[in-house]
């Protein structure tokens, strides 16, 4: 069956913890999006099955992946950490399908993750995304601010 985009999608979406068994479908669907636009990266299906298996293996690690019409259309991923306050969930990874994007899949998976973080007791979400493009304006909507006090720095030290 073929789903029509509209805005009672959600009824036809159906979300899966993430399990090792995912990992093929993961790692395909993540060259994908990550080497198209925006991102332009140059991600092979090994180092993006690597990169997502070492992420499920870690002991505190949760995430969801989202189906449309029985085909995979979307992750999150990340793992839950002790903070001074309570349990800490640090978004690794999330992603929706290139074309699939702007129909409110990303805001109905994003939900779902809240939802499912709530009930294991997570009392807040971070996450670092590039400064102003579309996807810090996503989590925004979702409802995430820019936190003023903190900033991401790198070093390159090879090659």
């Amino acid at each position: 069956m073929i789903v029509p985009y509209t805005n009672d999608i959600e009824k036809y979406l159906e979300y899966e913890e993430i399990k090792e068994s995912h990992l093929d479908e993961l790692a395909l669907l993540y060259v994908e999006t990550f080497n198209a636009a925006p991102w332009n990266d140059e991600w092979t299906f090994e180092t993006a099955r690597k990169r997502l298996q070492w992420m499920i293996q870690t002991e505190v690690s949760f995430g969801l992946c989202v189906y449309l019409d029985g085909k995979m259309c979307g992750a999150v991923l990340g793992a839950t950490e002790q903070f001074y306050d309570g349990l800490m969930f640090e978004v690794k990874e999330y992603w929706v399908k290139n074309e699939m994007r702007g129909k409110g899949i990303g805001s109905k998976l994003f939900a779902e993750m809240e939802q499912r973080l709530r009930e294991r007791g997570v009392k807040n979400m971070i996450l670092i995304t590039a400064r102003g493009d579309a996807t810090e304006h996503f989590y925004h909507k979702q409802g995430m601010v820019t936190d003023p006090d903190m900033v991401f720095m790198t070093k390159r030290i090879g090659d």
